[in-house]
């Protein structure tokens, strides 16, 4: 395991705060240590000037330092005395609060409280122009309501954003949480205290609109075949430029080197000596050395979009993923009879994990990788090879998406790529803008929400993507019939779907086994509850409710058949205003939930049947026309006839197959004499 990975991974241990006895009056020496790197230097004491606790960082990517000295631009007593106070309750948060992953607070979060007590402290020290009141401490604004409800209104009419005025709530809670007896006082009055932040409830992650949804699957799909067959061509590239000359033009080179006999390839005749020039074109286009980091950032932003279409995975656990992050399990042991001759092979599945068994047993969850993650993961190692070779250090220790800025700058420290929205690359755009259809659906997966309201799902604007989308899409559109069948969704997609069906589901005998870890502490294998094969789990009834209200209300085709019958009463009654789409709405995930109802595609439309229906296996469709669970759809039950009348001409009259198709087309014939015809009359 990398030791990179190390550090990220390693558990900061409290032992020493945990014996300081509950004294008001104590403060930590000013050499108490806080966080020390993988090599024990000390990064961060607390009288220091600065606090980098990025060894104790679970994110892959680095944080900044927690400057003291940013607090004010001068120090005299009474600013010195805030900066202390900062200090400590900073402290006090990071030791004394019990929450997150590791029962502490991340360290992003505690850079969160810093900002907001460098705001407080700065407010305090600014109160000395007020002659009635003077310079506060943050004792003093914290234990006074009336201070308190003044910075409270100075909040609000200074437009702090919402970050700041959740934190300053969040951070007298823990104030709270902490106690008198360690801070030395008591907090009175701030649960009333608002800070100008609204408590509604937030709302849930949207599902991201199927073209949108589409767009991006299948165009990240054709960058990453392109990007597939060039990969070990784009490794020995990335290491052509360990010599610091390679790439510049001649002019370039003389500055750096005079008098050279020779002189190394330019940027343009570098791509073509590797055949890479189909590569770094259009949105990967880049003319000269200093630009090429840029395009391998957008290169790894495509194949962190793979990652995250096909697993689910957070940001941050991508961002995360080492060099060797692919693995094999075996689902079923090979079968083997008395003779000693295997009969079957063992069937074996590919799973994608943030860190390796280099300890007999895997440290943390892992995610089905289907061939098209695989690719995407194979494509990083290349790029990671060559980049190593940049870093002079082996690929096996470092983490997958290591950051290209080594191409131009020698010192480069080794991290992780930063991307974002400025790296993705134009045509995975194009399909971005919000389209009125897009509107529609997306208020139709949410009708209790008003999208109209919030200025960044409007018409024109483009979807804001959030990793989380990610999951709740792919759980959604996972078992989702409709969006699975399109014809142009990539056929890896299709091939995902039918994985999660096998090894997502509850009644998969090994799903903590190969998507868990081992827990040598509890003897057992631990399956974490923000899994994303749970969102897909939870995801079936609603997606299945979606499938329902979408032949329900998506179209006013008329549909006919036992359940399709009931839904054209639905519809009437939603014309009178009888009844509302979301009690629809919650009544249909809550009988698919407790396994009521279902909703799968056929010949004639849909069946609502929860159990298996041999009928369907065999493709036999008359049958559905008499079935109380079925959607019978005007347009498909014609489209059927004509299509058996047009394989009964190809058959001898008489014959076993003609007498087959004859049967099925009377049936469907009768059906549609008996409802639909006369609805047309």
């Amino acid at each position: 395991m990398s030791k990179f990975f190390q550090i990220l991974d390693s558990e900061k241990q409290f032992t020493e705060a945990a014996r300081i006895p509950v004294n008001p009056a104590w403060r930590p020496p000013t050499d108490f240590v806080i966080c020390r790197d993988l090599n024990g230097v000390p990064t961060a004491v607390y009288g220091g000037k600065t606090w980098d606790l990025n060894p104790v960082r679970l994110k892959a990517n680095v944080v900044s330092l927690i400057s003291f000295d940013s607090i004010f631009d001068e120090v005299d007593a009474e600013r010195a005395s805030l900066v202390e106070e900062v200090r400590y309750l900073l402290f006090c948060v990071y030791f004394y609060v019990r929450t997150g992953k590791l029962g502490r607070l991340s360290v992003s979060t505690l850079i969160k409280y810093f900002t907001v007590l460098r705001i407080a402290a700065r407010y305090c020290y600014d109160q000395k122009s007020n002659p009635l009141i003077g310079a506060l401490s943050l004792q003093q604004l914290f234990s006074n309501p009336a201070y308190l409800d003044g910075y409270s209104q100075w909040i609000i009419k200074n437009d702090f954003g919402e970050t700041i005025r959740k934190g300053t709530r969040s951070i007298l809670n823990l104030m709270v949480a902490i106690g008198e007896q360690r801070l030395g006082y008591k907090l009175h009055g701030v649960f009333h205290v608002k800070f100008g932040v609204d408590d509604k409830t937030s709302n849930q992650t949207p599902i991201i609109p199927t073209r949108i949804y589409l767009g991006l699957i299948n165009s990240s799909g054709d960058w990453l075949d392109l990007l597939y067959d060039n990969s070990k061509a784009l490794e020995t590239f990335l290491k052509s430029f360990e010599n610091p000359l390679y790439g510049r033009s001649q002019k370039a080179q003389d500055s750096i080197v005079s008098d050279l006999s020779s002189y190394e390839l330019d940027f343009q005749q570098a791509l073509l000596s590797h055949h890479l020039e189909n590569i770094f074109a259009d949105d990967l286009s880049c003319g000269q050395r200093n630009h090429l980091s840029g395009a391998i950032l957008k290169i790894q932003w495509i194949l962190t979009t793979v990652i995250h279409l096909y697993t689910g995975m957070r940001d941050q656990e991508v961002m995360r993923l080492p060099y060797n992050c692919v693995s094999e399990e075996e689902v079923f042991a090979e079968t083997v009879d008395d003779q000693g001759i295997t009969r079957d092979k063992p069937m074996i599945v590919q799973v994608l994990s943030t860190t390796t068994k280099f300890t007999g047993y895997r440290k943390a969850a892992a995610w089905l990788a289907t061939d098209e993650v695989v690719r995407a993961v194979e494509v990083a190692r290349c790029i990671c090879r060559g980049l190593s070779a940049l870093f002079k250090v082996s690929p096996e220790d470092m983490p997958l998406f290591l950051t290209p800025a080594i191409i131009n700058y020698p010192d480069t420290k080794i991290g992780v790529s930063e991307l974002d929205f400025k790296n993705k690359p134009k045509r995975l755009k194009q399909f971005h803008s919000i389209t009125e259809a897009d509107f529609q659906e997306l208020q139709a997966s949410d009708p209790g929400r008003d999208f109209s309201l919030e200025s960044k799902f409007q018409i024109g604007s483009m979807w804001p993507f959030a990793t989380h989308q990610f999951r709740r899409s792919l759980a959604f559109y996972g078992r989702n019939s409709g969006f699975v069948s399109l014809p142009t969704l990539r056929k890896q997609f299709k091939h995902l779907t039918t994985q999660m069906i096998r090894y997502y589901g509850n009644n998969f005998e090994r799903l903590k086994t190969i998507f868990g870890y081992y827990d040598p502490e509890l003897d057992d294998f631990i399956l974490p509850k923000n899994h994303v094969l749970f969102e897909y789990q939870a995801g079936v009834p609603m997606s299945i409710a979606y499938d329902l209200l979408d032949h329900a209300f998506g179209s006013d085709s008329p549909i006919f058949g036992g359940t399709g019958t009931y839904i054209s009463n639905q519809r009437k009654k939603m014309e009178q205003g009888d009844i509302h789409i979301v009690d629809v709405r919650k009544e249909t995930e809550k009988l698919a939930a407790e396994g009521k109802i279902s909703c799968r595609p056929t010949l004639l439309g849909a069946c609502t049947y929860a159990g298996k229906c041999e009928s369907y296996l065999l493709g036999d469709a008359a049958p559905c026309t008499s079935c109380a669970d079925g959607i019978i759809e005007k347009d498909k039950l014609e489209r059927a006839i004509a299509d058996n009348e047009a394989d009964l001409a190809l058959y001898e009259p008489g014959s076993g197959e003609y007498q087959v198709v004859k049967t099925e087309l009377d049936s469907l014939k009768k059906f549609h004499q008996k409802f639909i015809a006369v609805v047309k009359v």
